[in-house]
C-alpha cells in the first residue's frame, strides 16, 4: 500500500515510542476508504453483551472494520493533486502532439536535455552536446511555445523544490471540533431478488367460422363438398390448436405461480438477511464510536489510516506512543535539515521566455525553514486532536540531523518540543488561520525551544512521557 508503513530506524530515539511509521513523500489522492484491525475482538464483543438479546450473536467482521479518512481533502491538497495530475497530462499530450513537428530542425524533443542559463533562460541540449543556438530556440519557441513554456515551468520547480509548495502547511490544520470519526456501514452486497414478468398467455384459437354457400358453389359439382370437407379440416385443427392452447396456459399459469411464490419467498429471507446486516452494521458503529474513546489498537489504526493520506515533500519519519490512563499521544518527527529550503526562488518572467531568478539570503531561508518545522507540527496538532477524541493532550517532538563538531558524525537533535492541550488548541480561530504565524502560535504553549532573532535553532531536551 502506498502511504505509511511500519518501519525502524536504527538510532536510540526510535526506541522511545512504541510504534514508528515512515510518511511517504508525494500528493495521493485515494478513496479514502480502509480497513481498520481491531486489536481485541473478545472486548469489542464485550462491550456490547447488552445487544445479544436484541440481536442475536454478533462478531466483527474478519478484515476489520472500514474507516473514511476525513483530513486529504482539504482545498491545498486538492489543487496539489490536481496540479501534478494536470501537469503529467499536459506533459504527454504535449510530447505527443508536437513531436512530428519537430522534423523541420530534425529534433526528438524527448532527446533534449533542458537545462537554464544563469539568467533564467531555457538551454536545450542534443545527445551529442550541441546546444542550440539562438535563432534555432527562437524558431521553436514561435512554434512550440506550449512546450517550452512547460519545460520553463519544470524548472521553476526544480529550483523552487518540493519544500516550496508547504510553507504554509498548517493552514490545512482541521479544527479541533471537526466531526469525530464514524464507521462507513458495509452495504448489503446481495441483490434484492427481481419481481417476475407479468404474466403472458398464448392467444386463445379462434374457432373457424363455417363457410357461406352460394347459388354458384351449388351449380359447380363438388364445390359445396369441398368447401364442407375444408370446415371439417379446420375444425379438426382448431380442436388440436385449443388443446394445445389449454396445455400451454396451464403450464404458463403454473410457471407463474411457482415464480411468484419463489419471489415472495427469496424477498422475505432477503428482506430478513438485509434487516440482519443492517442492525449487524449499527452495532458495529456503535462499537467503533465506543472503541475510539477505549481502545488504543483501534485508535491507532484510525491515526496511521489519516497520516497516511497527509501529502508531503519529503520522506518523514513519525514515532508515536498512547497514553490512555493520561489521555495524552507523544509523538516524535522528523523534520527536514535546514538544506531543504533551496537558495533561490524561481518564476516565470513577464515575457512568458524565461525565469526570473532570486537568491535567498540566509535569513531568508532560517525564517522559511522556521515557518515549514512549525506549520508540520501545527498540522499534525489539528490531525491528531480531530482524529482521537478520547485525547486530551498532545506532545510533539521535533528533532532534525546535524553535524556532531566533535565526531563528524550526524547524530539528531531535537529543535522544538510542544505540548498542547485540547481546549488550549481549540480556543484557536480556524476561520482565519493564514492570519496566523506558527512560530507565534506555538509559543504560547507549553515549549520547549532555543531560537534566536535569526530563527536559528539550538538542541534541547524534549519533553519525556511521565514527565508533568
Amino acid at each position: 500500500m502506498i502511504g505509511l508503513s511500519y518501519g525502524h530506524k536504527d538510532k536510540a530515539l526510535a526506541f522511545r515510542f512504541r510504534h514508528s511509521i515512515r510518511v511517504v513523500p508525494g500528493v495521493r489522492l485515494k478513496s479514502g476508504k480502509r480497513g481498520i484491525t481491531l486489536s481485541d475482538t473478545v472486548r469489542a464483543q464485550a462491550l456490547y453483551d447488552h445487544d445479544q438479546s436484541l440481536y442475536g450473536n454478533i462478531t466483527m467482521p474478519s478484515a476489520g472494520l472500514t474507516y473514511r479518512t476525513r483530513f486529504d481533502n482539504s482545498r491545498a491538497h486538492q489543487h496539489r493533486a490536481f496540479q501534478r495530475k494536470q501537469q503529467q497530462k499536459q506533459r504527454e499530450l504535449l510530447y505527443t502532439a508536437e513531436t512530428g513537428q519537430f522534423k523541420s530542425l530534425r529534433i526528438d524533443p524527448k532527446q533534449l536535455r533542458v537545462t537554464l542559463s544563469d539568467q533564467g533562460g531555457l538551454q536545450l541540449m542534443l545527445l551529442d552536446g550541441r546546444q542550440l543556438t539562438d535563432e534555432e530556440m527562437s524558431t521553436l519557441w514561435d512554434a512550440h511555445p506550449q512546450l517550452l513554456r512547460g519545460w520553463l515551468d519544470e524548472q521553476a520547480a526544480l529550483i523552487n523544490g518540493d519544500i516550496a509548495e508547504y510553507i504554509d502547511l498548517y493552514q490545512e490544520a482541521p479544527a479541533v471540533d471537526t466531526k469525530v470519526p464514524c464507521y462507513l456501514p458495509a452495504a448489503f452486497p446481495d441483490p434484492e431478488p427481481l419481481r417476475p414478468d407479468l404474466l403472458k398467455l398464448p392467444a386463445e384459437p379462434v374457432y373457424p367460422q363455417p363457410p357461406a354457400v352460394r347459388l354458384w358453389h351449388r351449380l359447380i359439382p363438388g364445390r359445396q363438398q369441398q368447401l364442407v370437407r375444408a370446415h371439417q379440416q379446420a375444425v379438426h385443427e382448431w380442436q388440436t390448436a385449443k388443446l394445445r392452447w389449454k396445455a400451454e396456459t396451464h403450464q404458463a399459469r403454473s410457471a407463474a405461480d411457482r415464480a411468484r411464490q419463489r419471489y415472495k419467498a427469496y424477498t422475505s429471507v432477503w428482506k430478513a438477511r438485509k434487516a440482519a446486516h443492517d442492525t449487524e452494521q449499527s452495532v458495529y458503529a456503535e462499537q467503533f464510536v465506543t472503541l475510539l474513546m477505549t481502545d488504543e489498537g483501534l485508535m491507532t489504526e484510525v491515526l496511521i489510516a489519516e497520516l497516511e493520506q497527509l501529502d508531503w515533500p519529503r520522506e518523514t519519519l513519525v514515532d508515536f506512543q498512547l497514553d490512555l490512563d493520561r489521555k495524552q499521544v507523544w509523538l516524535d518527527l522528523d523534520l527536514p535539515v535546514v538544506d531543504s529550503i533551496p537558495l533561490k526562488s524561481a518564476q516565470v518572467a513577464s515575457g512568458g521566455q524565461s525565469l526570473q531568478l532570486k537568491s535567498k539570503s540566509e535569513a531568508q531561508r532560517d525564517q522559511e525553514y522556521a515557518r515549514y518545522t512549525h506549520g508540520v507540527v501545527f498540522r499534525l496538532l489539528g490531525v491528531l486532536l480531530a482524529s482521537l477524541p478520547a485525547i486530551d493532550e498532545i506532545i510533539i517532538s521535533g528533532y532534525t540531523q546535524r553535524t556532531n563538531q566533535q565526531t563528524g558524525f550526524e547524530q539528531d537533535e531535537y529543535l522544538l518540543s510542544v505540548r498542547v492541550q485540547r481546549q488550549a488548541f481549540s480556543e484557536l480561530n480556524f476561520a482565519a488561520l493564514d492570519q496566523l504565524d506558527p512560530v507565534i502560535v506555538l509559543a504560547q504553549f507549553i515549549m520547549r525551544r532555543e531560537m534566536d532573532s535569526d530563527f536559528h535553532f539550538s538542541a534541547i531536551k524534549p519533553f519525556e512521557p511521565g514527565q508533568d
